[in-house]
């Protein structure tokens, strides 16, 4: 029995490390997830020049709403808690939980609501139709107007619900892990495993790299610019 319990011990660390290892991969995945929808822009003829013609991408995140679902609905989801603890009912207290089915059911309820609400807010197929129209682009086989205006929803409201379901996952992830390792090793362990914390974590570090990309690829830029300013001046001093 020694020798189970220590093969167990010596396992569940590794497990953990494993099972973080993936969150933050999946995390990063869904977080970079774009559905890129092709644009193309239409050929205009002036004389014997033809303008246009181009083709470009749509890029729409799979997880738009970022971390504002989780915090909003673990925000509204502490007050009965806090209401309970406060009056003495204890069935509410125990209810909203963490980790109770009450809690568990009604937190990816409102990740879904608000996920869908915020994108409503963000994202508006009619205007995007329209500017595209105005500006002489369309998305290859669908007509401008109306009909890409339901097209864009439709994708939107799929890709919504592969980021909502995303959340819902990550913000469920602690409390399950709580409840299988509470035996094994402290319960603060689970809340590593998934949650808001993981989700700022990576987006913070997401956008420190793009920040970081960015600024190397200007100061490439300038760098190549003075040079070949540099280069074409001894050139003038040579003539």
């Amino acid at each position: 029995m020694q020798l189970v319990e220590k093969e167990q011990g010596g396992f569940l660390p590794f497990t953990l490390l494993v099972l973080f290892l993936v969150i933050v991969v999946v995390v990063v995945f869904i977080t970079k997830g774009t559905r890129k929808i092709p644009v193309q822009y239409a050929k205009l003829t002036r004389g014997r020049k033809v303008y246009g013609g181009q083709r470009h991408f749509l890029p729409l995140k799979v997880n738009q709403a970022g971390v504002m679902p989780v915090i909003f609905a673990s925000a509204l989801l502490s007050f009965p808690q806090l209401m309970g603890s406060a009056v003495g009912w204890t069935w509410l207290e125990n209810a909203f939980r963490v980790g109770a089915w009450w809690y568990t059911t009604l937190t990816v309820v409102m990740i879904y609501f608000f996920s869908f609400f915020w994108n409503s807010m963000m994202f508006n197929p009619v205007e995007m139709s329209k500017n595209m129209k105005e500006s002489g682009s369309f998305i290859p086989g669908i007509r401008p107007g109306k009909r890409t205006a339901e097209f864009l929803e439709r994708v939107m409201t799929r890709i919504t619900l592969a980021g909502a379901t995303f959340l819902a996952l990550i913000a469920i992830i602690p409390s399950q892990m709580a409840m299988w390792i509470s035996a094994s090793v402290p319960v603060e362990v689970a809340y590593f495993l998934g949650g808001t914390s993981i989700l700022i974590v990576v987006s913070v570090a997401l956008d420190l790299v793009d920040k970081l990309n960015s600024a190397l690829l200007m100061r490439n830029q300038g760098g190549f610019m003075s040079g070949g300013a540099a280069a074409a001046g001894k050139r003038r001093k040579g003539r």
